[in-house]
């Protein structure tokens, strides 16, 4: 943060100081999910930095309030502190904020120039399709910033050697279970698939993807509301249940990949040692600096399944910024966010530094082409089927379930009890 001449840095959200500017500029005040040298946080201050050069009218003041930002920030909101800018995922922003009321509706922004033009609408910055995809019915109130899809992420050269080159979409479940078959067969060392059990959103990505590749996502959805429980007991759920089982008895999972703790198995990944793994976007710039020079990765979308009902649907969302109303700074804030995504300015920065943007003539990092071409044909929805947002639901009822199926220690068919049972009793005691 740079702070006015002469001034004294003191408090929870100075980030550091810096003389020469005016003493009657605007203050942003910016709370964002990053600590201080994370990638993503270098970013972020170096488009401070730019951005205040360029409007020396306008600080920013950056509070890197880590991954909890949101719950520091129901105190700030009860205290009547002002904050202008948040950051978090699309799913969390739209739960802690916008449903609560925080947000600013940010439609007529969206119709003003994009930042330093005199002509033309901010929104067609925007690659076609971002905004709306984390709009709500009463408008835009979320910014992406990064954008992310979820698939399966390999080995090239491993599977290249395995005589597997898959395309990024299309691939059936029965293509898929043939190349887990091939590459245990070629490398016995290796395991084909790999993950990291300590993290139960993690583990409930299996189950999600076939559940809803295999009953549609209606149906998936309609099974989490439903009052009963019991639309858990669909045979398309439990045929879901039974299809994860399936690799898991084949061993295709590392061994001791229920204990195995994040970031543990994406080292092995990296050592080669684990030839693919479910996961997001962020894996190349997560996992790729402690991979080897010659480390070749990409990512295909999760298999379709014969005759499925929600086949060619791919989880995508964002880390993303809302404008809060109970900041002082609304205009300023925007002005900023405008230049974050400028494509020349901040969204030049995020790409140069190896991130995934929706901003129209954005350059690709070469680790995310498999994630455009999903795009490019693929029907998008929320992260789980929308139930990654449902943090009650989550927690008390599909990951309390999940887990232990997952580790192995229910069956299939227990585990779709549990889902039935447990559902019943939530919707019991927190009514629709």
């Amino acid at each position: 943060m740079k702070v006015m001449a002469g001034a004294v840095c003191v408090g929870l959200l100075l980030s550091g100081c810096s003389a020469g500017q005016s003493s009657d500029a605007t203050k942003v005040v910016y709370w964002s999910e990053f600590n201080k040298g994370e990638p993503l946080q270098l970013v972020i201050q170096e488009m401070i930095d730019t951005f205040e050069s360029e409007n020396p009218d306008i600080t920013v003041e950056a509070n890197w309030a880590g991954r909890d930002v949101l719950t520091k920030l129901q105190a700030a909101v009860q205290a009547g502190t002002p904050v202008d800018i948040v950051d978090q995922s699309n799913d969390r922003i739209l739960t802690a904020v916008v449903d609560n009321g925080l947000a600013v509706k940010l439609d007529d922004y969206l119709q003003e120039p994009s930042y330093g033009k005199s002509s033309g609408a901010w929104l067609d910055d925007f690659t076609p399709g971002s905004l709306e995809a984390f709009a709500t019915s009463d408008g835009t109130f979320m910014i992406p910033r990064e954008s992310y899809i979820s698939g399966l992420w390999y080995n090239v050269d491993m599977l290249a050697d395995a005589g597997i080159e898959p395309s990024a979409t299309g691939t059936t479940w029965d293509q898929f279970l043939d190349d887990l078959d091939a590459l245990a067969k070629k490398n016995p060392d290796v395991s084909p698939l790999g993950a990291d059990a300590s993290i139960d959103f993690y583990n409930n990505w299996w189950f999600s993807y076939l559940a809803v590749r295999v009953a549609g996502l209606e149906a998936f959805q309609n099974a989490a509301h439903d009052p009963t429980g019991e639309g858990w007991r669909q045979p398309a759920f439990l045929q879901a249940a039974q299809m994860l089982r399936d690799l898991q008895d084949k061993g295709y999972f590392q061994d001791g990949y229920q204990g195995s703790v994040y970031p543990a198995m994406q080292s092995q990944w990296a050592n080669s040692e684990v030839a693919m793994f479910l996961n997001g976007a962020w894996i190349p710039n997560e996992v790729g600096p402690q991979a080897p020079d010659d480390f070749h990765m990409d990512v295909f979308a999760f298999p379709n399944v014969d005759g499925g009902l929600g086949n060619d649907l791919v989880e995508y969302w964002s880390n993303a910024w809302a404008v809060l109303n109970i900041g002082e700074q609304s205009d300023a804030a925007v002005k900023f966010l405008q230049f974050a995504t400028a494509p020349d300015k901040g969204g030049k920065m995020l790409t140069d530094a190896g991130f995934p943007v929706p901003i129209q003539g954005a350059a690709t990092p070469p680790e995310f082409a498999g994630q455009d071409k999903i795009l490019a044909s693929y029907t998008t929805m929320e992260q789980r089927g929308g139930l990654q947002g449902e943090a009650a639901y989550s927690t008390d009822v599909y990951n309390l379930c999940n887990d232990p199926f997952f580790l192995g220690d229910t069956a299939p068919e227990e585990f779709i009890d549990c889902l039935a049972t447990e559902g019943a009793k939530y919707w019991s005691a927190n009514p629709q």
